[in-house]
Formats: C-alpha cells, sequence, structure tokens
C-alpha cells in the first residue's frame, strides 16, 4: 500500500504547500482557540420573552469562566441568512454571541409586525441585563455590543440608541424602511401587489401575522416612522461599523444615515463598503475580519490573537 505522501504526489496534491496565514490576520478566522475542560465552549437554546411571547434563541457561548462581553446578532426579514459564520468566529475571538428570531417569525410565538421588530431586540437587551441570565451565562452586561443585518441593522441601531451602555454597534446592509415609503405611496394597489410579489416574495409562509402585501401597505402609509437617519444623533457618540455592498439596493447603503452621522459630528465612525450583494456572500471572510477588527477597538474587548 502507497504511503499518505506518495498518494499525495501521485494526485498532484503534494506540490501544493501550504501558506502561512497573513500576520495580521486574526487566528479567530482559521483556528480554534484553546479548549477549557471546566467552562467549555457549547451552544444553548433558550427563550427569551418579548410581549407576552416566547422568542427562539441560540447562545453562542465561548470556552472559559468569564465573564464574556456579549454580542447580539440581529438578523433581517425574514431572516434566511442569519450571519451564523460571524456568530462563530465572534465566539472564537471570545465573545457569547445571542441570536434569536423575532416574534412570528421561524417559531417564535405572536405575530410579526415591523414596529415589533426593534421592540424585539429591546427585550432581548433586557433579558441578558437580568442578573439571573448574566449568571447563569456568565455574561458581561457592562461589555454588550450589538450587530444586525438588513431590518436587523435598524433594530440593531434602534437598541443601540436607547441603551446607553451599549459599547458599540455594527450595521451590515442596513434597511432603511423610509426610504422605499415614497415610491410605495405613488403606487396603485395592483403596483403594490407586483412590489410585494417580486420585492417581497420571501415573505408570504415564513412569518406569522402579516403578509408580503400587508407589509407592502405599511411601508407606504407609515414607512417614515423607521428612518434610519433620526437615530444619527443618539449614535454619533459610540464606535460604529458601516458596511455596505456595491451591488445591493440604494435601501440598504446607509444614503441617509451616513451624512446625518457626519452633520452629528460622529468621531467613531468606520464605513466600508464591499464589492457584493445585500448579503456580502462573496465576501464572507472579509466580512469576518472587518467585524473582528472593529470589535477589538472597544473598550474591554478580548485582544486579538
Amino acid at each position: 500500500m502507497k504511503s499518505l505522501p506518495s498518494m499525495l504526489l501521485a494526485l498532484g496534491l503534494a506540490t501544493q504547500a501550504w501558506a502561512a496565514p497573513p500576520a495580521d490576520l486574526p487566528a479567530a478566522i482559521y483556528a480554534d482557540p484553546p479548549a477549557d475542560a471546566a467552562f467549555p465552549a457549547r451552544g444553548v437554546a433558550v427563550q427569551i420573552p418579548s410581549g407576552g411571547q416566547m422568542m427562539n434563541a441560540l447562545l453562542y457561548l465561548p470556552a472559559g469562566r468569564g465573564p464574556h462581553p456579549v454580542a447580539i446578532l440581529m438578523h433581517g426579514l425574514p431572516g434566511y441568512d442569519g450571519n451564523l459564520d460571524l456568530a462563530q468566529v465572534m465566539r472564537r475571538a471570545g465573545w457569547a454571541v445571542i441570536t434569536f428570531h423575532y416574534r412570528g417569525t421561524w417559531g417564535s410565538g405572536g405575530a410579526f409586525s415591523l414596529g415589533g421588530s426593534a421592540d424585539d431586540g429591546m427585550a432581548v437587551m433586557d433579558w441578558l441585563h437580568m442578573s439571573a441570565t448574566t449568571k447563569a451565562f456568565r455574561f458581561d452586561p457592562g461589555r454588550v455590543v450589538v450587530l444586525g443585518h438588513s431590518m436587523g441593522g435598524y433594530d440593531a441601531a434602534y437598541a443601540c440608541a436607547h441603551t446607553p451602555s451599549v459599547l458599540g454597534c455594527a450595521l451590515l446592509a442596513p434597511w432603511d424602511i423610509s426610504a422605499d415609503q415614497p415610491a410605495l405611496a405613488k403606487m396603485t394597489p395592483e403596483e403594490r401587489d407586483h412590489f410585494a410579489a417580486t420585492s417581497l416574495d420571501d415573505i408570504d409562509g415564513r412569518i406569522s401575522g402579516m403578509t408580503a402585501r400587508q407589509i407592502a401597505e405599511i411601508i407606504a402609509t407609515e414607512g417614515q416612522t423607521w428612518r434610519l437617519a433620526d437615530l444619527a444623533p443618539a449614535l454619533a457618540n459610540r464606535p460604529l461599523l458601516v458596511v455596505t455592498d456595491t451591488r445591493d439596493d440604494d435601501d440598504d447603503k446607509a444614503l441617509a444615515l451616513l451624512p446625518a452621522l457626519a452633520e452629528a459630528k460622529a468621531k467613531k465612525l468606520q464605513a466600508v463598503t464591499l464589492d457584493s450583494d445585500h448579503s456580502s456572500s462573496d465576501h464572507r471572510v472579509a466580512l469576518q475580519i472587518l467585524v473582528l477588527k472593529w470589535l477589538a477597538t472597544l473598550p474591554g474587548a478580548p485582544p486579538l490573537r
């Protein structure tokens, strides 16, 4: 029987040398952290109350006694892309991560609503600050960040703006719902039907309590309620990471938020544009590196290995 090196050589693989990772690449991208037999890394399924209902959530807990800094990671609508690769890489970097499904999405109780999703984010924030929660999961409530993608970007900005103790927030292709309101307001009912069937075609059957057509109607009539730029004054004194994508729709490019942050004299803003789509599909490692390096700049953050 041939030895393994001989077999690899026969396959033409042995001639490819393994390249060392770049010196500035965070180790959490490519290496697992040391194991801790007493306090191992683990995932814990929990339910978090919001508005009289229970939301399904998963905690990504890092190894070690803690207490651990905490990142709340919020998905979009309806939430196919949970950005769970970010949850894993943040855990390897020493962060506990809370992921959850809003009311009325993916098996969580209750009915979904656009305004309710921001309330759900605040409910998670309240839950993680409860003494029973911090004790059970070894959270450090003094070191909390929020991250959100698409609709979750608005919800993360809202939670950050309304929680003074939060260290900072990362907004990934944040959905500015108000940007869609003028066009939808001018549409005929038939045109809104078409918008719901094309631009919101992943909604029906995935959430409870609302249809795609109802969401289109609410955006048309109440969309200015969720104006992302209105949060800029409360965010301007926080560390912020705003990531947008060249091949995304304009309502996800922070086109009103970034000028509003400049007007509010935001001093700790990092704005990055990736040459990708709404989910940064072909730039996931680049996104992981951005998030990890941004987190490492925050007070009390675990040092990057």
